[in-house]
């Protein structure tokens, strides 16, 4: 399905993330800002690779 419930929580959650890294950077704690555009991103590529790693479905590709 092309809108799932999947692609709607993605597409939230992006948008909260950004609008939470503007807020941050407009009231001043910019430390927090740049920690979120550090941290992520390698959250992200970690969660990437487990799910890669653990999916039983890629395990009949091979």
């Amino acid at each position: 399905m092309l809108f799932g419930p999947g692609i709607f929580i993605a597409g939230g959650a992006t948008i909260v993330v950004a609008l939470l890294d503007k807020t941050c950077e407009e009231f001043g704690i910019h430390w927090l800002g740049t920690a979120m555009r550090l941290l992520l991103p390698i959250a992200g590529f970690g969660l990437g690779v487990y799910f890669i790693e653990t999916n039983p479905m890629l395990g009949w590709l091979k």
